[in-house]
């Protein structure tokens, strides 16, 4: 019953009808309408067509294996200002391993060949987490600024810089609506492009804020590239990258919302129609090997689970929300239940060897031009 989820009571409740309604139109009595409901018991298949008939559905979407016609596409809330606000803690800890510096120096002074002071702007700049990690390798005199939609995360990086020796600024506004009164030398963006709607509309944003000969830079991980970057030391590799109906997912998404989650592959193509010159793409070379020799194991595993949403604990009706959810962005209740099952068989597996290891490779590309 709970792999069928029948959707009778959200049928119902759309029509406007009650149980007593439908039971007559059944031929059956009220008190089954609502065992049926509730999943006390199964309606015999021979009433399947018929009712699926009466609501004007096919039998899948009574069955809940398909989303209903009318169903609302719900909004992913990962552009907004609200949900990272929520996310500091987890920032703070989770930015600190994601670079390596020495790669960080080879771009500024190999890749960029930046050799006098910058007016950096950083947009979705949350903590300034990038403000921290390339100030030190850019030349005396450099300054830098950030704007963010998350005001606590500002405050946070206010106290972060507040013993460094750069000129910082922090504005709190949405960079859509963003005004600058001067123009900046590096203008940059990482992990932004791929939660927004109209991507392609912020990297025209930061393209007018770059002075002429500026560098316009944005480092996005590709999803797809993500999910075959994965090994968890003991498990089935091939497994592990399986995600059948994600593809579903990203196109409903970029359909209904406008987010891409191959904006990262896209990002140059999109820089160069817009008229950036000398464009290029790299990859960042960090790589998450992680393993129990390392003193700080157990935090990067849990943040590792955290960050792929990776619960076993989850409750019946919580993973009947996840589903539901995968569910509304394109997935058929299978591969949405697949998905989830995968996810909850990947943390008992850490749960089961507690000195588990692991590689991820996120995939992170850098795109990047001169105005």
């Amino acid at each position: 019953m709970k792999k069928m989820n029948l959707r009778i009571a959200d049928l119902r409740r759309e029509k406007k009808i009650t149980q007593k309604e439908l039971a007559d139109a059944m031929g059956v009595s009220f008190q089954t309408i609502s065992k049926w409901e509730k999943g006390v018991n199964l309606p015999d298949i021979t009433f399947l067509p018929a009712m699926a008939e009466y609501f004007k559905v096919s039998i899948d979407q009574l069955m809940g294996m398909v989303p209903l016609n009318n169903e609302e596409y719900i909004k992913e809330k990962t552009g907004t200002g609200q949900f990272w606000e929520q996310k500091l803690e987890y920032l703070l800890r989770t930015r600190r391993n994601s670079w390596n510096e020495d790669y960080v120096q080879f771009l500024v002074d190999k890749v960029w060949k930046i050799d006098k002071p910058m007016k950096v702007l950083d947009l979705g700049c949350g903590f300034g987490f990038l403000g921290l990690l390339f100030m030190p390798f850019l030349p005396k005199g450099s300054t830098y600024t950030g704007i963010d939609l998350a005001e606590n995360l500002l405050k946070e990086g206010e106290k972060l810089f507040a013993d460094k020796d750069y000129e910082v600024r922090f504005i709190h506004k949405d960079v859509y609506e963003y005004h600058a009164k001067e123009q900046y030398d590096l203008v940059i963006c990482q992990g932004v492009l791929r939660h927004l709607d109209t991507p392609e509309a912020f990297l025209q944003k930061m393209i007018e804020f770059a002075k002429k000969d500026a560098h316009v830079v944005c480092i996005d991980a590709n999803r797809e590239f993500e999910c075959d970057g994965l090994y968890v030391d003991g498990m089935d590799y091939f497994w592990l990258c399986k995600h059948d109906g994600m593809e579903a997912h990203w196109r409903t998404e970029l359909e209904q919302q406008g987010r891409d989650y191959a904006v990262a592959i896209r990002t140059a193509h999109m820089m160069r129609k817009l008229g950036l010159r000398e464009v290029s793409v790299r990859m960042k070379d960090q790589v998450d090997f992680v393993t129990p020799q390392r003193d700080d194991y157990e935090q990067l595993k849990q943040d590792f689970l955290e960050f792929n949403d990776w619960n076993a604990g989850l409750s019946p009706q919580e993973q009947e929300n996840s589903i539901r959810f995968l569910m509304n962005h394109g997935m058929s209740r299978k591969e949405a239940t697949d998905y989830c099952n995968r996810n909850v068989k990947i943390s008992e597996y850490f749960q089961l060897h507690p000195d588990a290891g692991y590689t991820f490779v996120k995939g992170t590309m850098i795109s990047y031009g001169k105005k």
